[in-house]
């Protein structure tokens, strides 16, 4: 069984001949310090952690308000659509357009069906709450239903068409990054996400063809049957600090495949080796010894995790993983 084998075997809640390892994200700097050198390629760094899966990203253009922190990052502090008159100035590019997607395409070509490579993009709803700002969103929802309907219309038309184009290009999974929920509850209610979103989404759903992982930090229980009806085949990355994944594989884990978990709040950042293998080996027996389980950090590899750490994964997936 090859890695692209694996993957597609875990998200069809089958057993592999052992656990998959894949990462919506890696950032370059940690990936250098791992390496031990500034110039690599994804599929290098792929070999060297024992990865199954690789991807690459493809995003509307969101219209918020950002501010550069202390470490220089540029952070999302508000939206900027407040009202109708806003509407006029989203400019999104086009979804059809044969050339955003070359990069798309190299990859697929490199890989020539070794790993499992995915497209990751928003399925709408995060470029609704981001370009809106909770506030704003929360108080349109009573005094104004219809803006948030049209912004979410304008977003899910554009991912509509650009699944589609991924799936051109040859990619095997569609990631969907859209944050809906803090660690307590979701950002919005359940009726909203069923009577205003789901219609919405259902029509990106019906585009695509290939299996998809749909990620959102924070609790996202109260909605994870509906998702599951919206045909997604796994959840990522279920954080530590807002879900129980034993919880969540025992309730849901006969009907979606569960991604991540590795918790990023501290075990890959502050931890020692020792526990970081601890808890993958946990991770595994406990939920990926049936299959349906993938491994993954609670969100993606930032630059303030540990290096070794990060191997650490590596080393206790090799050692536990087998099925």
């Amino acid at each position: 069984m090859n890695s692209r084998e694996r993957v597609l075997t875990a998200l069809k809640l089958q057993k592999p001949d052992r656990v998959p390892f894949m990462e919506l994200g890696i950032d370059y700097d940690i990936g250098a310090r791992i390496l031990g050198k500034n110039d690599y390629t994804q599929f290098e760094l792929a070999e060297f952690l024992k990865l199954d899966g690789i991807g690459t990203t493809c995003y509307p253009i969101l219209y918020a308000q950002y501010q550069k922190g202390e470490d220089g990052r540029n952070y999302i502090v508000g939206g900027t659509l407040k009202d109708e008159s806003d509407l006029a100035r989203i400019q999104l590019d086009d979804p059809r357009d044969d050339s955003k997607y070359d990069h798309v395409k190299r990859i697929v070509e490199e890989n020539n069906g070794r790993l499992a490579v995915f497209g990751a993009t928003n399925i709408g709803l995060d470029p609704l709450l981001l370009g809106m700002g909770l506030d704003n969103f929360s108080y349109a929802l009573v005094d104004d239903p219809g803006l948030v309907e049209k912004i979410l219309d304008i977003y899910t038309d554009w991912a509509a068409d650009t699944v589609e184009k991924l799936q051109d290009c040859g990619v095997d999974i569609i990631w969907f990054t859209d944050d809906i929920a803090f660690n307590t509850t979701l950002m919005f209610s359940p009726q909203f996400f069923r009577e205003i979103a789901m219609p919405r989404l259902r029509k990106v759903m019906e585009r695509v063809k290939v299996p998809i992982i749909y990620h959102s930090d924070g609790n996202i229980a109260p909605v994870i049957d509906d998702l599951i009806d919206l045909g997604i085949n796994g959840i990522h990355p279920i954080d530590p600090s807002a879900l129980d994944i034993e919880d969540v594989k025992r309730r849901f884990g006969s009907r979606i495949c569960l991604v991540g978990n590795i918790d990023l709040r501290y075990t890959l950042v502050s931890g020692t080796v020792d526990e970081v293998k601890a808890e993958v080996k946990d991770r595994i027996e406990k939920i990926g010894k049936d299959g349906g389980y993938i491994l993954c950090s609670a969100n993606t590899i930032t630059n303030y995790c540990k290096p070794e750490n990060v191997m650490a994964m590596r080393d206790a997936l090799l050692e536990y993983g087998s099925i």
